[in-house]
């Protein structure tokens, strides 16, 4: 079978679209509980866009109809991985459905594909990956197997044998596979642009990605709305929340829907939406004149309009106090208190946070609803349960951005 190149058949989308399709997958991951095996997730980040998501792990027992049965309702114009890797030989069962099906695979950064996700990746009837989304390895085997070393040789021989057959099949050169073995299988090298299209890990540049299956209609693209002002690039923040700053609250369906909102708002250029906040039960995408303060949250994902010839998004690490993983009702935490007397201006537990958020010395607190008084801490000697009361303790975090290009 011959590598699926650009087909004439298929469609693009430019990198504005990535956005929406990026944004849309953070929103997934930020919501999905851990996987066991591979599941089968929808992604419709607009009308014209339909993205079928393999989340969890590859297992033996994996069978790749499901993804025949689930193209057949759902229409899939793409499919895209969240897996760390799994089965060589259901990783493969899979790439060979995707391949017969005639679909594109996509791959952006938000997400992961390693190890053996590799592999069913590479069944894509065209291959678009952004640069270190793709990681590769040595395969290993469990130790439950209990192999002997001349079970093992054989077994490795035959493994690699059949990673090479699968990728002369799918149009990749074999050579990937040289550049898997000389990384340990408890290292994850991830592949430059140059590297995939070296190997022919990717059949489409960076410029346009897939988004319509090689065989099916044609789809005529969909322009995001263009942000005025010269904006160019999009910063993507999962779990980053910027405070202030706001022109506008509104209801939005998804992150894609807040995201197309500030984009259209010649005013707006940054924007927070609440992936926790259901649609039309609240404000849950505030558009942002800039960035404002930091906060880390959970369940907030951030996005940072940056025009032609502004600096490369910036990583922020900071101590935060997450209000979804960090924060302990009915706690208090008595004694360590970094003054004698309550914070004057911090009259509820969201002002208490912030408080010690924005203090270095502040390690933690305890806000006591009934007086409304927030006591920071220069750590936790103790803790003990007390009604009415909100503790928090502060982490250092880093915020690492994913950087989409509109032009």
């Amino acid at each position: 079978m011959q590598s699926g190149g650009s087909s004439p058949s298929g469609c693009r989308i430019s990198m504005s679209h990535c956005l929406r399709i990026a944004l849309a997958l953070l929103a997934l991951a930020m919501g999905a509980p851990a996987a066991d095996a591979v599941s089968l997730q929808h992604l419709t980040p607009d009308a014209a866009t339909r993205v079928l998501v393999l989340q969890g792990p590859f297992e033996f027992e994996d069978d790749a109809a499901a993804l025949m049965s689930e193209a057949a309702t759902f229409r899939p114009t793409a499919v895209t991985f969240d897996s760390p890797g799994g089965n060589i030989d259901a990783a493969i069962r899979y790439g060979r459905a995707i391949r017969a099906l005639g679909l594109p695979t996509i791959q952006l950064r938000s997400l992961q594909c390693a190890s053996a996700c590799t592999l069913a990746f590479l069944g894509g009837a065209q291959r678009f990956a952004e640069p270190g989304s793709i990681g590769v390895h040595q395969s290993s085997f469990s130790s439950e197997i209990g192999l002997g070393s001349r079970e093992a040789v054989a077994a490795v021989q035959a493994v690699t044998a059949t990673v090479i057959g699968y990728m002369v099949e799918m149009g990749v050169d074999p050579g990937l596979l040289q550049l898997s073995l000389a990384i340990d299988s408890a290292d994850i090298r991830y592949l430059t642009a140059a590297e995939m299209r070296q190997y022919r890990v990717t059949t489409v540049d960076g410029a346009t990605a897939p988004v319509a299956p090689a065989t099916g209609p044609r789809t005529a693209a969909i322009a995001s709305p263009s942000p005025e002002g010269g904006v160019d690039r999009v910063a993507l923040y999962s779990g980053l929340d910027f405070l202030g700053r706001d022109i506008d609250s509104r209801s939005a369906a998804n992150a894609v829907a807040c995201s197309d909102l500030c984009m259209a708002n010649t005013a707006c250029r940054a924007f927070t939406f609440n992936v926790k906040t259901r649609p039309g039960r609240g404000p849950n995408c505030f558009l942002k004149s800039s960035r404002g303060q930091l906060d880390g949250n959970g369940s907030a994902l951030s996005g940072l309009l940056l025009r032609r010839g502004d600096p490369a998004p910036q990583t922020f690490s900071f101590g935060a106090i997450d209000p979804t993983q960090s924060l302990y009702h009915d706690i208090d935490f008595p004694g360590g208190d970094l003054s004698r007397r309550p914070q004057a201006q911090a009259r509820t537990p969201f002002d208490c946070r912030l408080a010690c958020v924005n203090d270095a010395r502040c390690a933690a607190f305890t806000f006591v609803a009934r007086k409304k008084e927030c006591w920071l801490k220069r750590g936790v000697e103790a803790s003990r349960p007390l009604q009415g009361t909100t503790s928090g303790v502060k982490a250092a975090m880093t915020y690492v951005p994913q950087s989409i290009d509109l032009r």
